[in-house]
């Protein structure tokens, strides 16, 4: 299994500084970029070179779910800790049913679309393409969306292959000053992520929640049967996140599991691995010791 990956993040060079804020806009949080004379020389320069294989990011996106749930205090730091070392989701990708939603009026959004952030919608809802940027772009004025909206389609009629459009789209919109995304759609989601593989990991016999699992959706993941395999070509980390999760949901060679004592999403080798490291391992011991001992 190979990823085409046509956005994302290098993790072999993590930011010197950080490059991402909280900002309240209309009583939204949003986490905003912070722009400078030296982050806007790194800003959206992000690439996919040494990504292949790479889990560290969806972990550490399981765990954020995991530790904002235990720390709703520390939600903010939490969040910024994730996205200063691997940048925003691309959230603006990932709700439109259509994929090349600029050229509509109308953005058809899929099921659980979490447009507000604050829960998902079990239903297909439409909205107004101005609107659907406002979501993304809060401080923009309505002529600055229509400018970005028309940049957009030209980029799109220019490229005669697909794989070509994307990357353009994303130093569009994401070099852009004023593309935010909000901390309850990003922190929500993870949330959901850890809550899903909590349901998957289940013992034998236990009831499974599957509307939750059913949250789980991708819209427009491309994948293509080569020589070495299967190639999944993906717009965003959100989408990488969402597919490696998928992946390692039926992968028979490496599984993603919780940790015994801590709760902490790991990779193991061995199905039968409970903890992810031995301090947890030796902890649980010692606790199990003295309960023998009482």
């Amino acid at each position: 299994m190979r990823f085409d990956l046509e956005y994302g993040f290098n993790n072999q060079s993590l930011p010197k500084f950080e490059e991402y804020e909280i900002k309240v806009v209309n009583n939204i949080k949003y986490v905003v970029p912070k722009f400078d004379s030296n982050s806007y020389m790194n800003y959206g320069l992000i690439s996919f070179d040494d990504y292949e294989e790479n889990d560290k990011p969806l972990i550490d996106f399981i765990n954020l779910g995991k530790l904002s749930l235990e720390n709703e205090k520390e939600i903010d730091s939490l969040l910024l800790d994730f996205v200063n070392q691997y940048g925003l989701l691309g959230l603006i990708h990932n709700l439109p049913v259509n994929r090349y939603y600029t050229l509509d009026k109308k953005v058809l959004l899929k099921e659980f679309n979490n447009v507000t952030g604050k829960e998902y919608y079990d239903c297909f809802n439409t909205m107004d393409i101005i609107d659907y940027f406002k979501i993304f772009f809060p401080t923009a004025s309505k002529e600055e969306i229509k400018e970005l909206i028309e940049k957009s389609n030209k980029l799109i009629c220019q490229h005669s292959m697909e794989k070509f459009i994307t990357p353009d789209l994303n130093e569009l919109y994401y070099k852009n000053e004023k593309y935010y995304e909000q901390v309850d759609m990003i922190v929500n989601y993870a949330q959901t992520l850890y809550n899903i593989l909590k349901e998957l990991k289940k013992e034998k016999g236990e009831n499974i929640q599957h509307s939750l699992i059913e949250k789980l959706e991708s819209n427009h993941i491309r994948t293509n049967l080569e020589f070495n395999g299967i190639t999944i070509h993906v717009r965003s980390l959100k989408e990488y996140i969402d597919e490696d999760f998928k992946l390692f949901a039926i992968e028979e060679k490496k599984y993603l599991k919780l940790c015994k004592h801590c709760g902490k999403a790991f990779t193991a080798s061995n199905p039968k691995t409970e903890y992810d490291t031995f301090s947890c391992k030796n902890q649980e011991n010692v606790y199990k010791s003295r309960a023998r001992n009482k």
